[in-house]
């Protein structure tokens, strides 16, 4: 069960730093939520400039091959989770 709590932790995290982006209450995405079609106002041109807000929050990179396959709330958070162990094992 400790498996669930750090990616819930991180899920909330991600989030409410959309939240915080998009100057909107996104409390209802879920891990299915599709990152174009769910958050309203959410353009193209919005979509990169939120990727590159994550970066920073996160310390992680999206370059294009990334974003072409980050669909779901659920790939975002296995992305950013998956980014930070690596970068975890080589501290």
């Amino acid at each position: 069960m400790q498996d669930a709590t750090p990616d819930k932790e991180l899920f909330d995290k991600i989030v409410g730093h959309i939240g915080e982006f998009m100057e909107s209450d996104v409390s209802y995405l879920t891990p299915q939520s599709n990152l174009g079609d769910s958050i309203d106002g959410m353009s193209s041109l919005k979509m990169i400039e939120l990727l590159l807000y994550l970066e920073e929050c996160f310390s992680v990179d999206f370059d294009d091959s990334v974003m072409e396959r980050l669909e779901t709330m659920e790939d975002l958070e296995k992305y950013i989770r998956g980014t930070q162990d690596v970068s975890r094992q080589q501290a």
